[in-house]
């Protein structure tokens, strides 16, 4: 495995990300000016570098779908990496992001493999943070904003859009009730609209939001992901009430999720259909789902 501290992809950066419980940084009255110039220099340099060669990149290397890598060492995702880019998203901007990615990608590593062995992890590694009280709720917030931010971008320009031919399958996705981060929400439906699928997202969970949306339209899959079981009382009438609903009778549920991952026999419980470990396995379990329906 390549070693990441050292890796061009990492140093796009310029810096180290800041360790979590390190001291703060110099507040000295005389030479603030001079850091927060700095800074500003360095910042309109790194929006240079996205915009002219890192974007450009991500679209090149994501167009040579099955090209062999350019680099011989080709970095592997593992917690060291995941470890490394939370701490990242708790102190650096979302073209800070950008960059690294675009390093990694530059190195060989596949944008599925972003997605699903940086992205995602890293996600559920900040509420491990949160959890054990290393960082605060607002920190954790923002780092998935950025993240979120991040996956906006990728997608943005993204050359499957070009010529991109829709599959005629749709899928809603929703947080459970009470659910506090949404960007697990975000990797799904990248991975589902990727695959052909038109997609909505109610990140409200509200559920006369939800129910609005059913009835409004037709939807052969609807999403649910849930970390805790707070509410889960609440999920089973939920299920209930969307398939009541929903214009498409025959309406897949699937639910993903830490709650899930770790108690797999509420998914028979709540009345779902299937339960998918990441965006990948949900994206194969929703196109066979949907074919067996389509051959009854």
């Amino acid at each position: 495995m390549a070693s990441l501290p050292q890796s061009p992809a990492f140093d796009l950066c310029g810096e180290e990300p800041k360790r979590l419980g390190s001291p703060g940084r110099d507040r000295q009255p005389d030479s603030a000016r001079g850091r927060a110039r700095s800074r500003r220099e360095q910042s309109e340099q790194l929006a240079s570098l996205v915009e002219g060669e890192i974007i450009p990149r991500l679209m090149l290397v994501h167009g040579q779908v099955g090209a062999a890598p350019k680099s011989r060492d080709v970095v592997e995702l593992g917690p060291e990496t995941t470890e490394k880019f939370a701490l990242y998203t708790l102190s650096t901007s979302h073209e800070s992001l950008l960059a690294i990615i675009g390093g990694l990608l530059q190195q060989g590593v596949s944008m599925e493999a972003i997605y699903l062995d940086l992205l995602g992890p890293t996600a559920r590694r900040l509420g491990e943070f949160w959890s054990d009280d290393q960082v605060s709720f607002a920190d954790v917030t923002i780092a998935l904003g950025r993240l979120q931010q991040v996956v906006r971008e990728l997608s943005l320009h993204d050359p499957v859009d070009e010529g991109f031919v829709s599959n005629g399958r749709a899928a809603l996705f929703a947080p459970a009730p009470g659910e506090q981060h949404t960007f697990g929400l975000v990797i799904i439906e990248e991975f589902f609209r990727r695959s052909g699928w038109r997609t909505w997202t109610e990140l409200s969970g509200a559920i006369t939001e939800i129910l609005g949306a059913v009835q409004a339209h037709r939807f052969d899959v609807f999403g649910m992901t849930a970390s805790s079981d707070e509410r889960l009382d609440q999920i089973a009438p939920m299920i209930m009430s969307i398939r009541g609903a929903s214009r498409n009778r025959d309406i897949s549920i699937m639910v993903g999720g830490r709650l899930f991952l770790e108690r797999p026999e509420l998914v028979a419980r709540i009345g779902a259909d299937a339960m998918a470990a990441d965006a990948k396995e949900a994206v194969l379990k929703a196109e066979v789902a949907v074919r067996q329906l389509a051959h009854r």
